[in-house]
């Protein structure tokens, strides 16, 4: 094997211990901030569609046309993480996200206000990209705790952001307030960045440490990369399925309050805090079985959601396994998978491909959800879209080859 002057240079030392679970706590942080205001927008969306006359058509295009924007930059962002530096487009995501919440208040029209949702949505592919990819070469040995982490910090962004938005826009009168607020702290957050987290940190790699890593693709263009990309398409039209009409199914199917449907949603959503439990499975399973049992899981439970009884306590219980297993579970075991099958020096690119692959999907998903729910009834749509293609994606799982994935000397599967 040969070895490059750049790897032969003395590697400066890495930062361990205490003060890298500050720093990259501070990166959760900036993260956590994102997802308040990812799901600030859609608390408000009524008050915007008063302001601006925005049918419901164009105010759902409104909330949810950040995933074309993370999508179209996943696979992009994750090249530009070996040029430009993980830092720096931490950076540039968090002030990019920032600075478009606080545009959006300025918008006129429908024209402006969708590109600056779809800056959000760019300035998170950023974020998230650079972060996943912090995670791996920070932590080597704990890849999938550490990026279990990630979607922890989501998690709790996402049960603050409302609550602090419906707070704010009581005491102020006008969803402007709320806006401004979370990106003024988004910008607080990318200052602190600059100054409090060194680049001998963020771009750490398993090379750097004294764990010598082995195995690992060095394309996402082989087996193991494109295998669990194809997977993470099929979880992205499963659960953004769930995620999107769901509420809706419950609303409109069962009849169920608005107060029911939130409380079943809702538990879905505080699933996802035992993330960093999915991500030490995927560090330690066999990533066949890992992936596997979490996609079958989810299955499972989808396919009891529309099949069990219509009691709002059997729903709300379903529905946290579901987003126990999808969201805690096969999310966060994806992007561990995807950045550890390929080897530490291209780490961003598998990063990026997750992001791609599941959010182009996310993309979509609703609108293959009503088709499926227009020519085969709720219940056929559910156990085709969510069910279906949760099989479909544990099925695929089992074609992994374990010894190809990067581990540690000590083999991370063990």
């Amino acid at each position: 094997m040969t070895i490059s002057a750049a790897s032969a240079r003395p590697a400066p030392p890495a930062v361990v211990g205490a003060p890298a679970v500050a720093m990259y706590g501070l990166l959760l942080l900036a993260y956590s901030v994102n997802a308040m205001d990812r799901m600030v927008f859609p608390v408000l969306l009524s008050e915007v569609r008063q302001e601006y006359g925005f049918s419901l058509d164009q105010s759902g295009l409104q909330s949810t046309i950040f995933a074309l924007g993370m999508g179209i930059v996943g696979i992009p962002a994750g090249i530009a993480l070996a040029r430009f530096g993980r830092k720096m487009l931490v950076v540039i995501g968090t002030a990019a996200f920032s600075a478009a919440t606080v545009l959006t208040v300025f918008s006129t029209g429908f024209a402006d206000m969708l590109v600056w949702r779809v800056l959000s949505g760019v300035g998170e592919a950023l974020q998230l990209a650079a972060i996943l990819t912090v995670a791996a070469g920070a932590f080597p040995r704990h890849r999938g705790l550490a990026i279990g982490a990630v979607n922890m910090a989501f998690a709790t962004g996402s049960v603050v952001g409302p609550v602090a938005a419906t707070a704010l826009l009581d005491h102020y009168g006008t969803w402007h307030a709320p806006m401004f607020a979370f990106g003024a702290l988004g910008l607080l957050v990318t200052i602190a960045v600059v100054f409090f987290v060194p680049r001998r940190f963020t771009e750490a790699t398993g090379e750097q440490t004294r764990e010598h890593t082995v195995g690992g693709s060095r394309s996402v263009l082989r087996w193991n990369p494109m295998l669990l990309a194809a997977i993470t398409v099929l979880f992205g039209l499963a659960d953004f399925a769930y995620i999107g009409l769901y509420a809706t199914y419950l609303r409109d199917e069962l009849g169920f309050t608005s107060g029911q449907a939130g409380l079943a949603v809702g538990l879905s959503g505080l699933a996802a805090f035992a993330s960093p439990l999915g991500g030490w499975l995927t560090d330690r399973v066999d990533p066949r079985v890992c992936l596997g049992s979490m996609n079958t899981l989810a299955a499972a439970a989808a396919a009891a959601l529309f099949l069990g009884p219509h009691d709002p306590a059997w729903q709300a219980a379903l529905s946290f396994l579901f987003g126990l297993f999808a969201s805690g579970g096969a999310y966060v075991a994806l992007a561990g998978l995807l950045v550890k099958s390929v080897q530490p020096a291209i780490a961003g690119h598998g990063s990026g491909m997750f992001i791609t692959c599941v959010y182009v999907a996310a993309g979509v998903s609703g609108w293959v959800f009503s088709r499926f729910v227009a020519a085969l009834g709720w219940t056929g749509a559910g156990l085709v879209q969510i069910t279906g293609f949760s099989l479909a994606g544990a099925l695929l799982a089992l074609l992994l080859r374990p010894a190809l994935f990067s581990t540690t000397a000590r083999s991370e599967f063990s």
